[in-house]
């Protein structure tokens, strides 16, 4: 009898449904499963805070959560239709600051695609909805089991808001938003630092945001300073910020974005989008007239030398920003917030900021340090670019406070925010940074 043997098929697999495992989704938020929705949260947050600042409005914020979902809304001018559209193709990454070197917020750059993802993997199904710009969006996500894709169902009807609401259904997400008093290890044996509440996250953002209001059930933090400023999402980027393979980057991902459009950007309108780059004259200086970022195009890749070379020249005929322009926290509203959240004595408040420019990147350090008078343990807040860290994942911090022998059991309150245009993060969900 002739031995049976196997004829293998070969199988495809949509990369689409990648996205909606628990593997990616690790490594895009960079945390346990548990942790999936402070980090949705904090990700809203930051996008609502960007969104009212672009347009010019001081930031009004409010979070809410229940046993069945959670929902950051904004006073901003809202998501367009089309923007909500776009972020179901899961084939591509939507993003405006991913090839730009700026000091802002956005940690994932996609956030749409894992509030959609997330919970569908935590529970085996998800729904979303969206209110802004007079839509009400519900996307009701799912999965395909033959074809092996993610089924997002999109529905829209008429609905009148002012700025953008997100609501994200999560069954029981309660249990995980109320915090830990003590760290874990997680499934892969490794120690996870305790989780925090989302109470405690809104109120960190509310100690690096002078300018914003924010509410969470009965929590409420006025605005301090509404016309505070700080280097805004659409401010232009300076030329210092960048090496020259990421200015590449940059000019890649427009080449990319030209692919569906019809208009073709020239050297010159690119060097015009930079800071101090702007006048006529500095632009012809640099030379590269009537050539296209195409043009730079050789043998299917971007002549790395040319970007150098309009770098360099861009650089020469530009002023770095001072570390001042990125805006600083301010002693004031730190001691007023540590006061009343930090538990924090008046008297005891030390505060202390340096500024400084390394590699043509500027940055500023602010500290805030105070005894606490209701006796409780220490609260460390840490914050980057104006947004609070879900934990302190700077390494530099923990020594610190190693070395000036400042535990965790001690009755103090510490606040650490650092500005700068660029992080060298360890994740892609830039969970843990390197300074």
């Amino acid at each position: 009898m002739a031995e049976q043997r196997l004829g293998r098929t070969t199988f495809e697999t949509r990369r689409t449904l990648e996205y909606f495992t628990d593997k990616e989704l690790r490594m895009q938020f960079g945390y346990d499963q548990e942790w999936w929705p402070l980090a949705i949260a904090k990700e809203l947050i930051d996008n609502a805070l960007d969104a009212a600042e672009t347009a010019g409005i001081p930031p009004v914020i409010e979070v809410g959560a229940d046993d069945a979902s959670l929902w950051v809304s904004d006073n901003g001018p809202g998501i367009p239709p089309e923007v909500v559209e776009r972020s179901l193709d899961y084939l591509v990454r939507v993003s405006d600051k991913s090839y730009y070197i700026s000091p802002t917020r956005g940690q994932l750059g996609n956030a749409l695609k894992t509030v959609y993802a997330a919970g569908f993997v935590d529970h085996e199904e998800g729904e979303v909805i969206i209110e802004a710009k007079g839509v009400r969006h519900t996307i009701a996500v799912s999965l395909d089991r033959i074809s092996q894709a993610p089924d997002l169902a999109h529905t829209t009807e008429t609905f009148v808001r002012i700025g953008t609401l997100v609501q994200v259904k999560w069954p029981n997400v309660a249990c995980c938003l109320t915090g830990q008093d003590e760290g874990s290890y997680n499934d892969d044996g490794h120690w996870t630092n305790a989780r925090p509440s989302l109470l405690s996250i809104v109120q960190g953002y509310a100690a690096f945001n002078p300018h914003a209001t924010f509410t969470y059930g009965d929590f409420e933090a006025q605005a301090t300073n509404p016309a505070w400023k700080k280097w805004l999402p659409g401010d232009p980027t300076s030329p210092h910020w960048y090496t020259p393979e990421q200015l590449r980057d940059l000019i890649a991902a427009y080449l990319t974005a030209e692919r569906s459009t019809s208009k073709a950007k020239t050297v010159r309108e690119f060097v015009s989008e930079f800071r101090g780059l702007s006048g006529t004259a500095k632009q012809r200086e640099i030379g590269y007239q009537g050539v296209y970022l195409k043009d730079l195009v050789r043998d299917g890749d971007i002549a790395l030398e040319k970007v150098a070379d309009i770098l360099a020249k861009m650089q020469a005929l530009s002023k770095p920003p001072t570390a001042a322009k990125l805006g600083v926290v301010g002693q004031e509203h730190l001691a007023s917030w540590m006061i009343r959240f930090g538990g924090v004595a008046p008297g005891s408040i030390k505060y202390v900021r340096k500024a400084g420019v390394e590699d043509g990147r500027p940055h500023i350090v602010e500290v805030a340090f105070g005894l606490r008078g209701d006796g409780e343990s220490r609260l460390l807040v840490t914050g980057l670019n104006w947004s609070p860290t879900l934990t302190n994942r700077m390494r530099e911090v923990n020594s610190m406070l190693q070395f000036l022998r400042v535990d965790s059991g001690d009755p103090v309150t510490v606040l650490i925010h650092i500005a700068r245009p660029f992080f060298e993060f360890s994740d892609r969900a830039k969970s843990e940074v390197e300074l």
